[in-house]
């Protein structure tokens, strides 16, 4: 894939037909699976999610998608954000949360769900804070999946309760440095 250009769009009605060929194996990932032919539109006409997709350049499949939606995080002390004035006044804190990612079994290992997720934190940074104002990013990850989450920058909310969970919560601080 090194020579392939991946292109990121948002779902359109011109991609429906392509999300039936999108296939993942695992059983673990048929809800992904299901997601992206049968409830992304939808969810995207009723204003709950927005879903983009990636393919391959001048190829039709989809390769990998993501959705995001807009969110919030209860802290519960365990990260501090005193850096601003007012900034902890609030029980929850305004968050943009990347509610399904998944990326075709061929092309795993390829930066692809690298490119998804940049692209999401591309988004809420320069769309969403400026005009909306949010302070996180947020997800709630597969133990196989930490990992890469945490090389991109998100932490797991450090609570024995979060810890605890089947998949627990992970967050991006989007502050300015």
């Amino acid at each position: 894939m090194s020579d392939e250009k991946i292109i990121i769009k948002r779902l359109e009605p011109a991609n429906l037909d392509q999300v039936n060929q999108f296939r993942m194996s695992h059983s673990d990932d048929k809800p992904l699976q299901n997601f992206i032919r049968r409830k992304a539109r939808k969810s995207a006409s009723a204003n709950l999610t927005q879903t983009y997709v990636a393919k391959v350049e001048n190829t039709l499949p989809i390769i990998g998608y993501i959705s995001v939606m807009c969110a919030e995080i209860k802290l519960d002390n365990a990260y501090e954000i005193g850096d601003k004035p007012d900034a902890d006044i609030y029980e929850y804190q305004p968050a943009v949360r990347i509610s399904r990612l998944a990326v075709e079994d061929s092309y795993r290992g390829k930066n692809v769900g690298r490119e998804l997720v940049e692209m999401a934190i591309g988004i809420t940074i320069y769309a969403i804070v400026p005009n909306a104002g949010c302070r996180f990013l947020i997800l709630d990850a597969k133990p196989k999946s930490i990992l890469f989450y945490e090389k991109l920058g998100f932490r797991l909310l450090d609570t024995d309760e979060n810890r605890s969970k089947a998949t627990p919560l992970m967050f991006m601080d989007l502050r300015p440095c």
